[in-house]
């Protein structure tokens, strides 16, 4: 078992605190727990991970050509690799997103 304070590890390429194979000396699942104000957008493109998108708080939009969906608080969305997404946060907004990598590659 290995402890991480979350707040220690902020990636400013990212703008998000990342658990990943640096901290865990594997490149299998990694954690990110990010923090977005109103009106703020990020891309989500798992890029070749599996990922799960929890939003702990607030209310955001997904939308890329093809959907548009509205996440509340303490809902889920599945992101399979090869899908990308503008998150846009309606309010501020709190989120974890658990991922995999679904096949071996480089970061």
């Amino acid at each position: 078992m290995k402890l991480f304070n979350i707040r220690d590890l902020y990636r400013e390429k990212y703008k998000e605190y990342v658990v990943g194979s640096q901290e865990i000396q594997k490149h299998s699942v990694y954690l990110v727990y990010g923090e977005v104000s109103s009106g703020e957008k990020r891309e989500m493109a798992p890029n070749g991970h599996d990922e799960i998108l929890l939003l702990l708080s607030g209310d955001a939009k997904l939308e890329n050509k093809e959907i548009k969906t509205i996440l509340k608080k303490e809902q889920a969305v599945y992101m399979s690799p090869d899908e990308a997404f503008t998150f846009i946060a309606v309010s501020d907004c709190k989120y974890i997103v658990a991922g995999t990598h679904t096949t071996p590659h480089d970061h």
